[in-house]
């Protein structure tokens, strides 16, 4: 007898058996749900679509049948997340949508991928919708099957058509593809999805670029700081571009990295030392004397000239020889005198100097 009242549902406190086998009448309002002991404790603790709450139940009962609703969806099998090689009948997801509204965030199942409910690693937390649609493979080598790589491929076919055909009419450069903002440039585009509104030409020409030159100035201003706190090194790179123009690039280095300062188109005048020590004279003035440690320069005589001059106006700034270009004019002699002169030799040395650096 002992055993039979831990059985008793503690819906049928609250309730008498009806006319049918699961029909149930109320104690309180005295309504006849049909649907077992279950739909009866749902009409007393309210909150399912598929029954209407008792509004005579007094709150201390309905609080005290709650909690039993609660254990019940959760220990349920049927209502817990299944794996996606698992299956549910349909006529539960009926049931399923009656205790939506019942159970808290908090007590939503969660499965890890090792089977183990009790295994926060790696848990998902999947909901009816999950039954319907098959799971990617997680393991090595597996691919999307059906239709979806074939979907993707004619998708990136019209992205890549209607990309080389803006390319082609702005006249754009193929390199273009390689710089690294342009991966970015995608990459936003692509976690923005459909619908999104191509720049305008104000955009591009006065609002954008007002904010870039905005960021590229808080850069610069963040190198000035580790000018003044380290000082910094003035670096004069002369080179002769495609169309024969003769460019030098102005650079600064400090620990924090190099910043570009400027650039002096020289094509159309002779650099000779006066004119480079000018060019000197002007970035360390520029930057502030008190901040520059050295100009590096490549060793052609009128830099050395006008490095000279430099140090007689600035004796605590030094003119250095840049490393890379003594290197190479030592090979470029080297390799002038006989036997290195030829050619066998010429290629064994560079082999064997290719292999040590």
């Amino acid at each position: 007898m002992a055993d039979a009242s831990k059985k008793r549902d503690i819906g049928r406190n609250y309730g008498t058996p009806g006319a049918t086998k699961d029909s149930v009448n109320c104690n309180f309002c005295g309504s006849t749900f049909n649907g077992g002991i279950t739909r009866h404790k749902q009409h007393l603790v309210g909150g399912f679509k598929n029954v209407k709450q008792c509004t005579t139940c007094p709150s201390a009962i309905r609080e005290e049948v709650r909690p039993y609703m609660q254990n019940k969806i959760a220990n349920n099998p049927k209502f817990q997340v299944r794996q996606p090689e698992e299956y549910i009948d349909i006529d539960d997801l009926d049931d399923m949508d009656e205790y939506v509204e019942m159970m808290p965030p908090s007590k939503t199942p969660k499965i890890s991928s090792n089977g183990d409910a009790s295994s926060t690693a790696r848990s998902v937390t999947k909901g009816p919708m999950n039954l319907y649609f098959s799971q990617k493979s997680t393991q090595k080598g597996g691919v999307e099957k059906g239709g979806i790589d074939e979907t993707k491929k004619i998708l990136r076919e019209c992205a890549l058509s209607a990309f080389a055909i803006w390319m082609y009419d702005a006249g754009l450069h193929f390199n273009c593809v390689n710089h690294k903002s342009f991966d970015k440039f995608i990459e936003t585009v692509g976690q923005h999805g459909p619908g999104m509104k191509p720049p305008t030409f104000h955009e591009v020409r006065v609002t954008r670029l007002k904010k870039e030159v905005e960021k590229v100035e808080k850069i610069v201003d963040e190198h000035k700081v580790q000018w003044t706190k380290f000082g910094c090194s003035i670096m004069m790179d002369k080179w002769t571009a495609q169309n024969v123009k003769m460019i030098i690039n102005i650079l600064v280095n400090s620990p924090i990295g190099s910043a570009f300062l400027g650039s002096v188109d020289a094509s159309n005048e002779s650099t000779d030392s006066t004119k480079m020590y000018k060019l000197f004279e002007s970035a360390i003035e520029r930057i502030g004397p008190e901040n520059v440690v050295q100009i590096v320069t490549d060793n052609a005589s009128e830099n050395v000239k006008a490095g000279s001059m430099m140090m007689g106006a600035y004796p605590y700034i030094y003119q250095t020889p840049c490393a890379a270009h003594c290197i190479n004019l030592m090979f470029g002699d080297i390799f002038k005198v006989k036997p290195y002169a030829s050619g066998n030799i010429t290629l064994l040395s560079s082999n064997f100097l290719s292999s040590q650096f």
